[in-house]
């Protein structure tokens, strides 16, 4: 029973034979140990000291004596679970410094750190020569007022079509920071939850990221070439796309014009509308307009009464068969 017990925390048979015959008589010096158990002297002085840090043995003078079981199994239970957890902690970092193993695909590489990702993405946009098709959901490693290689990308005619994830219209200031991407060019669309972040450049090359999970320290991502990694991405963008909600952001304004306050629909009105196709409730519109619940809600009766709608279904329809959006 013993011997079971031992053995399973990693103890060696000497190491054991000794603690046993120690639990089971009076302190022994190196010598009575070497007769009792026919083994060498070094050995058994080289057990007793493992024995010794682990708690197993105390020594007094030139004798050895066992701990009460009691309290040495705990003591060398709790060292074993520490070694045991720090062993794991470094297998783990030992793994994510590795970079993969060479894939079957060798289209295939892996990218791992906020840093590397960020600084690939940055390359992989500057890359694009005609489209970037993109996916953006939350969590964001990066300042919500950065990108600016898009602004310069749409500036020199590339076509962007990116899909926002909803909860990422939440943050605050995300309308106007949309908005000037849309306002240069970008088409935009909401979606209740994007599966991944993802950019496909000219339908030739993909990034395809994912955040750290559990106790994974790092967020990684997977850089893909090749016509049947890349066809696989586009037609995930493309069903996300054709089931997603159009956006109408224009840098947002807090005041209507007397001219346009009748006119319908106002660019406000559009991101008014805009918003609320998306999902996001009228506390959250005004918030990211910069405008008063009151004067969203207050738009919103204007817009119905105009159309004759009864109801804000109703309103909804109207908009989307006369295009406002």
């Amino acid at each position: 029973m013993w011997w079971t017990v031992l053995s399973a925390f990693g103890l060696t048979e000497l190491e054991e034979k000794i603690y046993l015959a120690l639990v089971g008589g009076r302190p022994s010096t190196v010598t009575e140990l070497v007769e009792r158990l026919a083994a060498g002297a070094d050995e058994v002085d080289a057990a007793l000291g493992s024995l010794t840090r682990h708690g197993l043995v105390r020594v007094v003078g030139d004798r050895a004596g066992a701990a009460p079981p009691d309290l040495a199994i705990d003591s060398l239970l709790t060292q074993r679970i520490r070694e045991l957890q720090e062993a794991r902690i470094d297998l783990r970092e030992w793994l994510r410094q590795q970079h993969a193993p060479e894939p079957a695909d060798p289209g295939v590489q892996m990218v791992v750190g906020v840093a590397a990702i960020l600084q690939t993405f940055e390359q992989f946009l500057r890359g694009a020569e005609e489209e970037v098709l993109g996916f953006e959901r939350p969590p964001y490693a990066a300042d919500i007022s950065e990108n600016p290689a898009e602004l310069e990308l749409l500036g020199r005619g590339v076509r962007f079509r990116v899909v926002y994830d909803r909860r990422g219209l939440e943050r605050p200031g995300a309308s106007t920071h949309i908005g000037r991407f849309i306002a240069a060019g970008e088409q935009a669309r909401v979606a209740a939850d994007v599966p991944a972040k993802l950019a496909v450049a000219d339908r030739r090359m993909g990034l395809l990221s994912f955040p750290s999970q559990g106790d994974m320290v790092e967020p990684w991502a997977l850089v893909v070439r090749g016509v049947t990694w890349v066809e696989v991405l586009v037609a995930l963008f493309t069903e996300v796309w054709e089931r997603a909600t159009p956006l109408r952001l224009a840098p947002a304004t807090t005041v209507l014009d007397d001219a346009d306050r009748w006119t319908v629909p106002t660019p406000t009105d559009r991101q008014i509308l805009s918003l609320l196709m998306t999902g996001l409730p009228d506390k959250a519109v005004a918030s990211q307009l910069g405008i008063s619940l009151r004067t969203v809600q207050r738009r919103l009766r204007q817009l119905m009464d105009v159309t004759g709608s009864a109801t804000r279904m109703q309103l909804g329809w109207f908009v989307a068969r006369n295009r406002w959006l």
